[in-house]
């Protein structure tokens, strides 16, 4: 690897070198170091990252720029190709990274090479770093202007309709902010989570004013190379590079919940590297205690790379082992038209005491959740003469009988539809529905309690909407 490093006027760097791939491993994935000096005076940065090849056959090369400051992150650029130059200043800067001030100290570039192939001759790459004057820090590109921080939205209690998992140009998205928020009141949602890859860079481009009622949920897609996970409510960057310096998934899982945030695994069936880096998850030494919440359903349910039957059936046998993780679901939007693809694309529904981050997280947290791509569900059940009389989802209902009455709504089922009523002792009710209709059922409690919930199917098979459980504990 070879390193050179100039100093007129001000100093610049020029770091290059191989990544071979060992012959008994098909493809390598590595951090790669390149600290560099600071002097004071400096206005901004210009960075750029070149790698080649791209692609080695049907598979994409990616090499990430992640830049630490002194203090720590100030920006990412999880995106492929990589950009043809990244700029840091005070005010301006390239989407993924931080504006700030340009402070003098030892600065850190890091490479993640999330997913880099066997090729002859191997992959090669060059990173150059130019320490700029103040005068020139105006001179970004694909830049947007600040924005306030943005605030709580203020309602009262009820069921919200939302989304758990989007992505702008500061990640690998195709969407401005503006352009993803304008996209979320097009569809009257009531939240959106922007969950960037490994930055929260987004967040600085909210602008409070244009929200019109739409509450924004800071968070992160911690895009490892073992496995994604949503941190949620989190304002602060969390560390994603499990394996760097002895960090991990669950130190991640902890570093979120310090923060206020929930962690969510993502697309843990997604195919994986090298064809999708790390989407799939492979921690199975895991504490499932870290976790609050397993997305089940994301993108379109058929998608091809998504899994989303295999999340469902990993999904149900933790209930059936009476775990407490709410199941989600999340567009994963990157360009505004997956979340147009009609009966295909879900929404999720989250009962919360107001539209505040605070509290739709604490309705994740709770199980106060259902998604779907149509139906309109109400689940309830109750104990004739216990308190309390009934128990909506995510509640928990305490009986003394041992038995519970179930009453189940509907309103637009889509034709040939079909109910699922699950316990935890497996498939309560399997029938055919009606567009519009009701279902109340008699059931006697386990005696170590029970949990109920319900899952609406397409005449394909495919899963149309589904219910967090309602809990039951006998006394």
């Amino acid at each position: 690897m070879n390193v050179k490093v100039t100093h007129q006027p001000l100093p610049s760097y020029h770091f290059e070198g191989k990544i071979a791939v060992p012959e008994d491993k098909g493809y390598v994935q590595d951090y790669l170091d390149f600290p560099f000096d600071v002097p004071a005076g400096v206005g901004a940065l210009r960075l750029r990252l070149q790698y080649a090849p791209s692609a080695v056959g049907e598979i994409t090369n990616l090499i990430t720029l992640g830049l630490y400051d002194p203090h720590g992150f100030r920006g990412n650029a999880h995106r492929s190709p990589p950009d043809g130059q990244v700029v840091l200043s005070p005010v301006l800067t390239t989407p993924g990274f931080l504006p700030g001030p340009v402070m003098a100290g030892q600065w850190l570039a890091q490479l993640a090479g999330q997913v880099v192939m066997p090729s002859d001759p191997p992959c090669t790459f060059s990173l150059d770093i130019d320490l700029l004057p103040a005068a020139e820090g105006h001179r970004a590109s694909r830049t947007e202007a600040p924005a306030p921080s943005q605030l709580a939205a203020a309602a009262k209690a009820g069921w919200f309709r939302g989304e758990l998992h989007s992505h702008t140009i500061h990640s690998d998205g195709r969407l401005t902010v503006q352009e993803l928020i304008a996209g979320a009141q097009r569809f009257k949602l009531d939240f959106l989570a922007i969950t960037d890859h490994n930055t929260t860079s987004a967040m600085s481009q909210v602008d409070q004013a244009a929200l019109n009622g739409l509450l924004v949920i800071p968070g992160i897609e911690l895009t490892t190379f073992h496995g994604h996970a949503l941190a949620l409510g989190v304002h602060e960057w969390v560390d994603w590079r499990t394996g760097y310096q002895g960090w991990t998934m669950e130190d991640a899982a902890r570093r979120t919940h310090a923060a206020g945030g929930l962690f969510i695994i993502a697309h843990a069936n997604d195919v994986g590297t090298p064809f999708c880096t790390g989407c799939h998850w492979d921690d199975a030494d895991f504490d499932l205690d870290l976790v609050d919440a397993i997305e089940i359903w994301n993108n379109w349910w058929q998608h091809p790379d998504s899994g989303n039957p295999v999340n469902l059936q990993w999904w149900q046998r933790l209930q059936s082992q009476s775990r407490r993780i709410t199941g989600t679901c999340g567009g994963d939007i990157h360009v505004i038209g997956e979340w147009g693809w009609g009966p295909k694309a879900p929404f999720i529904y989250v009962y919360a005491a107001s539209l505040s981050t605070a509290d739709i997280l604490d309705g994740i947290r709770q199980g106060q959740v259902m998604f779907s791509n149509g139906p309109r569900l109400s689940l309830r059940i109750s104990s004739p003469g216990d308190s309390p009389e009934s128990a909506g989802i995510g509640d928990t209902l305490h009986t003394h009988t041992g038995q519970i009455h179930l009453e189940m709504t509907w309103e637009d089922a889509p034709l040939g539809a079909r109910l699922q009523i699950h316990g935890q002792q497996g498939v309560l009710v399997n029938e055919a529905m009606a567009e519009v209709g009701s279902r109340q059922l008699w059931l006697d409690v386990l005696p170590q309690g029970d949990r109920l919930w319900a899952e609406v199917y397409t005449l394909d098979g495919d899963l149309s909407a589904l219910t967090n459980p309602i809990f039951i504990a006998e006394e």
